[in-house]
């Protein structure tokens, strides 16, 4: 969570030009957004040295990137608080087609990415591979709820709800996703976590090739 201090020393840097200023949550970090009226290299600058560095966006860089970034932005329309300013996230309209689109993209290129870190890592490694999977893939699985028009939810209710959803098994992702938070201990071989990981990712990503949008 930003500090009081840094959010303040932001609210007066960007002064009049800031429209939104919100907080939100993407995998296990909290991140903040600011959207101004303009953003040009001088505001930049100002804004070099502070401690906690904000999305910076312009009004119209938000609602025009919705298509271009519709799991970044959504994940942001869904899990924010707002701090200062005008709300425009709660308008923000997201395309359903062109979130399957890049859900489809996203699920591919994980796997593919996975594949090869498999074959690079042994031991220990595999370990933090398995541990770094769920805060990367947390916005991109929880998208899939609002492809079915399904309410949002916490990271912790996510996994069990996008199962029921797709009929598919995400257990190895909660599994990871308690042992981060130090509710669980690894149970099994290292090289089954990621086993099972690949086999969610190709399975997640042949029910989003086939999933047929509907607006």
């Amino acid at each position: 969570m930003a500090k009081e201090t840094d959010v303040e020393k932001i609210k007066t840097i960007l002064g009049a030009n800031l429209v939104t200023l919100a907080e939100y949550q993407t995998g296990d970090d909290m991140m903040l957004l600011a959207v101004c009226n303009s953003i040009d290299f001088d505001t930049l600058h100002k804004l070099k040295g502070t401690k906690e560095i904000p999305l910076l966006l312009t009004k119209e860089e938000l609602f025009d990137g919705s298509d271009v970034f519709p799991i970044e932005f959504l994940n942001i329309k869904q899990h924010h608080t707002m701090l200062d300013g005008e709300d425009l996230l709660k308008d923000l309209v997201i395309s359903k087609a062109h979130l399957r689109h890049q859900l489809e993209f996203e699920f591919r290129s994980k796997l593919l990415h996975l594949r090869g870190e498999y074959l690079r890592f042994k031991g220990k490694d595999l370990e933090r591979l398995a541990l770094a999977s769920v805060p990367v893939l947390a916005p991109i699985v929880g998208s899939l709820l609002y492809l079915k028009d399904l309410p949002a939810s916490s990271t912790g209710d996510m996994w069990r709800a996008v199962s029921n959803a797709y009929d598919v098994d995400t257990d190895v992702l909660r599994e990871i996703y308690d042992i981060r938070r130090g509710n669980a201990k690894f149970k099994k071989e290292k090289e089954q976590y990621i086993r099972d990981i690949i086999k969610v990712l190709s399975d997640i990503g042949e029910i989003v090739d086939e999933f047929e949008v509907i607006e």
